[in-house]
């Protein structure tokens, strides 16, 4: 609960900050994107991100009490704190109408951890805790997932600008000069979720512990569109985005050995799978600008990201009393992730 208000606070303390630095901020640039048919232009950002994300998991048990049989501890039970993260643009506005743009983000540390303690009573879900002797009669246990995002984009920009020109009225917003530019996107993007899940369970009359841990990976790559409005005026500019791409997903799973305690060797074998499938990686967000000069504006936004198709860590777990790991892949789930961000970006 600490680091959930510990990275809440820091997004506020960036929006304040923010805030007054565009108060503190008089001048007056217009937008300088590019205008159809006028010059080019090169632009790159840099924005923080504070990204919370849904736990998509099936709902299933991972502990039990072993005298209620009431559930210890369950995939719900991890709720992901506020992880930190980037994204960095870089592209270029052509004068023929035509322009590219690269892109990365980066969501890094999302953790969540769940604890359990009983009398000595607790015991991992299924005929798992019958078959291994570490995980039954357990004192303590302990839940724990976590995932990195990392994804990237290739994209052709094809651009539409409109211009709105001052005029004499009593209204204040017909006497500023607003353009508004379109960029229309066409291009590849690439993510790559990586997860690690994990049950450790300390049960003393065993004389030890035990912990199983799954990993999931999920590799997707496809085609992109989307588009991008700008609306600008003064020292202000207003954007808002959304793109979809549908994917080939690789996905994999694999599974550490399992060692009881008090057992001679392991009791099972580590293994894992792979599969394929179909997948979409879903962008959209909105942005605040302040143009602090010519070349440097402060940026404020708010980003969201969706995939579906993809594996999820505790899903793999398998609470069987088999001795080999698993070989098939547990997948077809929907991942949230959104957030604030700030950042900087510079125009030329």
């Amino acid at each position: 609960m600490g680091m959930r208000s510990h990275g809440t606070a820091l997004v506020i303390a960036a929006a304040v900050g923010v805030a007054l630095a565009a108060s503190a901020a008089q001048a007056q640039w217009p937008d300088t994107r590019a205008a159809v048919g006028g010059g080019s232009e090169t632009y790159a950002t840099v924005d923080a991100l504070a990204i919370q994300r849904d736990n998509a998991t099936v709902d299933r048990d991972f502990v039990i009490d072993g005298d209620t049989l009431a559930p210890a501890l369950t995939n719900q039970s991890l709720q992901f704190v506020t992880a930190p993260g980037v994204r960095v643009t870089f592209g270029r506005h052509g004068c023929d109408r035509i322009g590219w743009e690269f892109g990365y983000v980066g969501v890094y540390g999302m953790w969540a951890d769940r604890l359990a303690t009983g009398p000595d009573n607790l015991e991992v879900a299924g005929l798992l805790s019958s078959a291994v002797t570490s995980f039954r009669n357990g004192a303590v246990a302990e839940a724990t997932y976590g995932s990195t995002l990392n994804m990237a984009e290739a994209n052709l920009l094809f651009t539409e600008q409109f211009h709105s020109y001052p005029r004499m009225s009593a209204y204040q917003l017909e006497q500023i000069k607003a353009v508004g530019t379109v960029d229309w996107i066409a291009g590849f993007r690439w993510a790559d979720l990586s997860e690690t899940a994990a049950i450790d369970m300390l049960s003393p009359s065993a004389g030890g512990s035990s912990t199983y841990t799954a990993r999931a990976n999920s590799g997707l790559f496809g085609g992109q569109i989307g588009a991008r409005g700008r609306l600008a005026w003064e020292a202000w500019a207003f954007e808002g985005w959304v793109k979809a791409a549908c994917a080939y997903a690789n996905l994999s799973q694999s599974q550490d050995g399992i060692v009881d305690a008090l057992g001679p060797a392991v009791y099972r074998e580590p293994g894992g799978g792979s599969d394929g499938g179909v997948a979409g990686i879903f962008d959209t967000g909105i942005g605040l600008v302040r143009r602090l000069d010519d070349t440097w504006s402060l940026r404020l936004g708010y980003n969201s990201f969706w995939l579906t198709g993809v594996a999820l860590a505790p899903d793999q777990f398998d609470f069987s009393d088999a001795t080999e790991a698993p070989t098939d892949v547990q997948a077809g789930r929907t991942l949230w992730l959104g957030g604030a961000s700030v950042g900087l970006e510079a125009t030329w």
